[in-house]
């Protein structure tokens, strides 16, 4: 099976569109829900309950807010879950706080709430906390300043919602006593699966796309096993699992090897795949405690990352900051009676960072859904439900959610409306209930609309980091690899930070390709060009990072040097780095670069490379 990948025209993906199909349909999806769908459902009606048995339901119903901490952390490993979810929790009880104890002072209102969502956005985005990410943070202090808690201190309501991400935090650790290595399994089980779905896909066009899924899950399995402050056992689970996951990246590297030059991949190498991800094999071999291939990336690496001018976490706070303040500005003018309502509807849009097409896709489904999801409101509220029955249709409520909003957002819209007026209700009458549904339905228009408007003019004006920035990093990530692995090292802490770092940037890189196909004209534009230049630099940084592992897997026989310079000679490193800067100084000065000298492995892969920016260039000028 040779592998299609050294043509000079390779197909670029066809940029996303706006399709009205998807949202009508319910998506199939392979996760199973209901056990997270249950814990989410008894992390939101359990404060109430508590609160009725108390006699105290505002209270109950203010800890519910923290009762959101469940639904944060699902895929993550237990111990590192611990941790998440903790921070998690504080973090709902400081930004309530804050909110409580601004509504004393009107004009503050706007401001602080501006200032959360754009920090919560920043940090959510930068260290991947994933959906609902920063929109439940921001709808945790927009209600806070609308409580109307002014006879509770600030800390008191801190505490209320502080329990209630307790409780959301033990519910959401129990699986530990039933599974404690769970998540570490399902995620080798979906790196296996995608790794065995790129070796099926070779000599297919599809290749490259697999290839890279493979590696992202690869990556993301990795993170979920060395994800946690434990050095396990060497006879244990997770030295089983971590070696059995070294056994995939091992599979992948010799994989890319061998379709690079031609090579039949072993039907020995699939089946052994298919066996890891049905978990039908228990290793033998085990890792050594210490020894944990690449790691992960540091909280404080995506920091500064996310820091750097034009990176997609600084976009994306600053659009939340803007769309926030116009649309509490908005609501304040107007004199709307829930204006934090119209912040939150902005951020949604807003604080995945997604392209325009989703995002449109994303407003219709929150208003469609907030439309209908009034008329279930108004029926709860009709009823008045007291005591247990307001917990039970919460956790009724809470769980459907959490079944459809994968399937489909804009039907799960419809329960998230419900949920979020039985708790704005505090548990009491509410006296003019179409008054408060017509609010909701306008605050929601308001916020989406601004949203909307804000991406438009952010994507035109957008600094985000473009493709070529991120072609820059990734070249540099490729070449200090390269010196390292000249000298046979693998295996080392600087090598591995080197190596973990290249992995880190062909993910990035495939990133900022995304955000810019699905971006203004422009910007899509110049994706578009250099696409054959991503492809080119992913296949470069794949075949390295193939050779990273063959040299390690040497190392413990001490071959490890007879094996890099058998891949490199003797000035392989140095004519790599010489073709890296000279491919680097003619884009920037939007030249053609000469032919490269390249190590002998990867000549095919660097030809690609000048080859695709050459073609690239050439387009430009006829621009």
């Amino acid at each position: 099976m040779s592998d299609p990948s050294f043509k000079s025209e390779i197909p670029k993906p066809s940029p996303p569109t706006f399709q009205f199909a998807p949202l009508f349909q319910l998506r199939k999806t392979a996760a199973r829900r209901w056990p997270f769908a249950l814990r989410a459902a008894v992390s939101m009606g359990a404060p109430v309950a508590i609160g009725w048995w108390m006699g105290d339901m505002p209270a109950g119903m203010m800890a519910t807010i923290g009762g959101f901490t469940a639904l944060y952390g699902n895929d993550r490993p237990f111990l590192n879950r611990a941790i998440h979810l903790g921070c998690i929790a504080i973090a709902f009880a400081l930004v309530v706080s804050i909110g409580v104890s601004s509504a004393a002072v009107p004009w503050l209102v706007v401001p602080v709430v501006t200032a959360i969502a754009m920090v919560a956005a920043f940090l959510c985005s930068a260290l991947r906390v994933g959906p609902p990410g920063a929109y439940l943070f921001t709808l945790a202090c927009a209600a806070g300043t609308a409580m109307g808690a002014e006879h509770l201190l600030w800390w008191h309501v801190g505490g209320l919602v502080l329990a209630g991400g307790a409780l959301a935090w033990l519910l959401h650790m129990s699986g530990a006593l039933i599974a404690p290595r769970g998540p570490e399994t399902l995620a080798l089980k979906n790196a296996a699966k995608a790794v065995g779905d790129f070796l099926m896909a070779a000599g297919t066009p599809r290749v490259d796309a697999a290839r890279h899924q493979a590696a992202f899950a690869l990556h993301q399995s990795w993170t979920t096993l060395v994800g946690q402050p434990v050095r396990p056992s060497p006879d244990g689970t997770l030295s089983r699992l971590r070696a059995e996951g070294r056994e995939l990246h091992m599979i992948f590297a010799r994989a890319i090897d061998a379709m690079a030059t031609g090579e039949l991949i072993p039907a020995s190498a699939i089946e052994l795949v298919r066996s890891i991800g049905a978990q039908s094999i228990r290793s033998s071999d085990v890792t050594d405690p210490r020894h944990v291939p690449l790691g992960r990336v540091s909280g404080w690496q995506l920091l500064r990352e996310g820091l750097q001018p034009g990176a997609q976490p600084l976009e994306i706070g600053i659009r939340v900051g803007i769309a926030s303040a116009i649309s509490g500005l908005v609501g304040w003018a107007i004199n709307l009676d829930h204006a934090y309502w119209t912040i939150a509807a902005a951020v949604l849009m807003l604080y995945q960072g997604l392209d325009w097409a989703t995002t449109l896709q994303r407003g219709i489904q929150r208003v469609g859904g907030t439309l209908v999801g009034t008329l279930l409101a108004g029926a709860i509220l009709g009823l008045h439900p007291e005591g247990l029955w307001i917990a039970l249709i919460m956790m009724v409520l809470q769980f459907v959610i959490e079944m459809l909003v994968l399937r489909n957002y804009g039907l799960a819209v419809v329960f998230i409306t419900a949920v979020a007026l039985t708790i704005a209700s505090g548990g009491h009458p509410v006296a003019d209930i179409p008054h408060l549904l017509w609010a909701r339905a306008v605050d929601t228009v308001i916020g989406c609309a601004v949203g909307l408007l804000v991406f438009v003019v952010a994507v035109r004006r957008s600094g985000t980091a473009t493709v070529s920035q991120e072609l820059f990093r990734s070249w540099a990530a490729i070449d200090l690899v390269a010196r390292f692995l000249a000298k046979g090292e693998a295996d080392g802490r600087e090598a591995r930070a080197a190596r973990r770092n290249l992995q880190h940037r062909t993910i990035l890189l495939l990133q900022s390709f995304d955000a810019g196909i699905g971006s203004g004209f422009q910007h899509r534009a110049v994706a578009e060009r250099l696409w054959p230049a991503v492809v080119a630099t992913q296949r470069l940084a794949y075949r390295l990072l193939a050779a990273a592992w063959q040299i390690e897997e040497a190392s413990a026989n001490g071959r490890n040097v007879a094996v890099a310079k058998d891949l490199f000679g003797e000035d392989g490193a140095r004519n790599l780095h010489t073709s890296l800067s000279n491919i680097m100084r003619a884009v920037r000065n939007g030249a053609e670069p000469p032919a490269p000298e390249a190590p002998l492995f990867i000549k095919a892969e660097m030809g690609l490379l000048v080859r695709s920016l050459v073609a690239t260039s050439r387009k430009a000028g006829k621009a």
